[in-house]
C-alpha cells in the first residue's frame, strides 16, 4: 500500500499543477476536461521539473522539499488564477461527450484505462528492469539528489567516470522531485509511476487530436491500436514500464505538434507548445532536432492551404481576403511564440551544458561534420537496412503485427495526402519521419550500426508514435469514407428521409 500511495502522489505532484496551468491557455480550456488531463500532465512535468532544473542551475536553489512543494504550489496558483478569470472554464467542466462519441470514449476507457492500470500495478509490484534507466539516468538522479543540485561534483569534475555527463536531465530531476516529496529511501523506486503515467497522457492527447481531425470512430480505433502494442507499454527496453526517456520525449514532441496544428489559431497555444518543445529539449539530445522539425512541420500548414486554394496565383490581381490573412497572421504569431519559448529554454540548456566537461560520449556531431558523412548516408544502408526491416516487421512480440497492417492501410488511404486533409497529413508524416531521420544520421556515423539498430531503432519509433497514430486515424477516416459500408449508410440515410 505504501508503494501505491507514493507512486500516485508522485503522479499528482505533476498532474495537479499541470491541469491547473491549462487554465492559462484558452485553447486548452476549450478541450473537454478528460482529454485535457493528458496535456495537463505533460505541462506539469515540463514546468515543475523544468523550473526546478532552472532554479538549481541558475540560482543554486537546493532540490529539497521546500523548493519542490513551493514550485508546485506557485504553478498551481498561477493556473487557478487563469481559471478564475475565465467564465468559459466553468461551463466546460460541466460539458459532457457528444452522443456520437460514446463508442470512441468506450474504446478509450476499455483499452486505455485497463492498460494504464496495469502499468501502475507493474510500477508498484516490480523493481526497475531496464538497462539505461539503472545504468545512466537513475544513477545521475542519485548524484543530483545527494547534492540537491543539477550540477553535482561527480558530473562537473572531469576525473569522474560518468556516461553522457552532458545529457539533459529533466526526467532525473523529476525523479528526484518525486523521491524527495515522498520521503523515499535510497532503494525505493516511487518514481516508476511518473514514467507509467506518460502512456495514458499519450492516449488522451492522441484521442483529442484524432477526435478533432478524423472523427469519433477513427479516434477510438487509433487509441485501441496504440493500447495493444506491447513495446509501448510493458517492454522494459523503452516502454512505459521502463525509465527510458523515449516515451516522455515522444509525448512532449507529439503534444506540441498537436497544439501547433490545431485549426483554432490562438497565439497562447504557441506558448504551451513552446513549453512542451522546451521539455523535449531538456529530455534527450535529439529533442532539440525534433523541436526544430515540429516548428518546420507547423510552418507547412499555411503554405499547403495557400497552395490548395491557389491564392498565390491570384495575389497580383486579387489580394488575399481579410479573414484568411488574419488566420495566417495568427498562425505566424503562434509559431513565433512557440519558437521563442523553445529557444529560450535551449539557451538555458546550453548554459548548463557548457559547465560540464564531456567524456564517455559518442560525440555524433563530430562525425556529422566530417566530409565523408553525406556519401555514407547512402552507401552504408546495406550494413544496417536488413536489421531495421527485421526489427520492424519480424518482432511480433513487440508490435503484434502492427506494421504489417499499417502498410495496406496506408495504400488504401493514401488519398489523405491530398485534398482538404493534406495540410494535416503531411505535417504529421514529417513529424513521424523526423525521429527516423535522426536515427538514419546516427547509423551513418556509427562504427557498428547493425548493433546500434538492435537497441535503438524501436525507441526511435516510440519517439514518433503520436504523429504516427494521428496519421493512422486520418488514414482510417479516408479508408472508411471510401468503403462500401460508408456508401450504404449514406444511401440508407437518404432513403429514411
Amino acid at each position: 500500500m505504501r508503494e501505491l500511495v507514493a507512486n500516485l502522489a508522485g503522479i499528482a505532484l505533476f498532474a495537479v499543477p499541470g491541469f491547473a496551468l491549462t487554465g492559462l491557455f484558452p485553447g486548452l480550456r476549450a478541450i473537454p476536461w478528460i482529454r485535457r488531463l493528458g496535456f495537463g500532465y505533460l505541462l506539469g512535468v515540463a514546468t515543475v521539473a523544468g523550473s526546478l532544473y532552472a532554479l538549481s542551475a541558475l540560482l543554486e536553489v537546493p532540490l529539497r522539499r521546500p523548493a519542490i512543494f513551493g514550485t508546485a504550489a506557485v504553478l498551481t496558483a498561477a493556473g487557478l488564477a487563469g481559471w478564475i478569470r475565465s467564465r468559459l472554464a466553468r461551463r466546460e467542466l460541466r460539458r459532457g461527450l457528444p452522443g456520437r462519441a460514446r463508442l470512441a470514449a468506450l474504446a478509450l476507457a476499455l483499452a486505455g484505462a485497463g492498460v494504464s492500470a496495469g502499468l501502475i500495478a507493474d510500477a508498484v509490484a516490480y523493481p526497475l528492469r531496464d538497462w539505461d534507466g539503472r545504468m545512466h539516468w537513475s544513477a545521475q538522479a542519485r548524484y543530483i539528489r545527494h547534492e540537491g543540485s543539477v550540477l553535482p561534483l561527480a558530473i562537473i569534475r572531469g576525473q569522474w567516470f560518468i556516461n553522457h555527463p552532458r545529457y539533459p536531465v529533466l526526467l532525473p530531476v523529476a525523479q528526484v522531485a518525486v523521491l524527495e516529496a515522498t520521503g523515499a529511501g535510497e532503494d525505493d523506486m516511487f518514481f516508476r509511476g511518473l514514467y507509467a503515467a506518460f502512456f495514458p497522457a499519450l492516449l488522451l492527447v492522441l484521442y483529442d487530436g484524432a477526435r478533432r481531425w478524423a472523427g469519433w470512430l477513427p479516434a477510438g480505433l487509433s487509441v485501441a491500436a496504440a493500447s495493444g502494442i506491447p513495446f509501448l507499454t510493458f517492454f522494459p527496453d523503452g516502454g512505459a514500464t521502463s525509465s527510458y526517456s523515449d516515451l516522455p520525449l515522444g509525448c512532449f514532441y507529439g503534444a506540441a505538434l498537436v497544439l501547433l496544428l490545431r485549426g483554432r489559431t490562438l497565439p497562447s497555444d504557441g506558448i504551451a507548445a513552446g513549453l512542451l518543445l522546451g521539455a523535449a529539449v531538456l529530455t534527450k539530445n535529439e529533442g532539440t532536432i525534433l523541436a526544430g522539425f515540429a516548428l518546420l512541420a507547423a510552418a507547412l500548414i499555411p503554405g499547403l492551404r495557400l497552395w490548395r486554394k491557389r491564392l498565390w496565383r491570384k495575389r497580383q490581381t486579387a489580394p488575399i481576403p481579410p479573414a484568411p490573412r488574419r488566420r495566417l497572421l495568427l498562425k505566424g504569431a503562434r509559431l513565433c511564440a512557440a519558437a521563442s519559448v523553445m529557444v529560450a529554454i535551449l539557451a538555458f540548456f546550453l548554459f548548463w551544458r557548457l559547465q560540464i566537461p564531456n567524456r564517455q560520449d559518442e560525440m555524433y556531431e563530430d562525425f556529422v561534420t566530417a566530409g565523408h558523412f553525406f556519401p555514407d548516408v547512402i552507401t552504408r544502408i546495406p550494413e544496417y537496412g536488413g536489421q531495421i526491416l527485421a526489427q520492424t516487421f519480424l518482432t511480433w512480440d513487440h508490435w503484434v503485427g502492427f506494421w504489417w497492417a499499417a502498410i495496406p492501410l496506408f495504400l488504401a488511404g493514401w488519398g489523405v495526402l491530398k485534398g482538404r486533409r493534406a495540410a494535416l497529413s503531411w505535417p504529421l508524416l514529417i513529424g513521424f519521419a523526423a525521429p527516423l531521420a535522426i536515427a538514419w544520421g546516427a547509423y551513418t556515423v556509427h562504427w557498428h550500426p547493425d548493433e546500434l539498430v538492435k537497441v535503438t531503432w524501436e525507441r526511435f519509433l516510440v519517439q514518433g508514435s503520436l504523429p504516427l497514430f494521428l496519421l493512422l486515424a486520418l488514414l482510417l477516416r479516408e479508408t472508411l469514407r471510401r468503403s462500401p459500408l460508408a456508401r450504404w449508410s449514406v444511401r440508407l440515410a437518404r432513403l429514411s428521409q
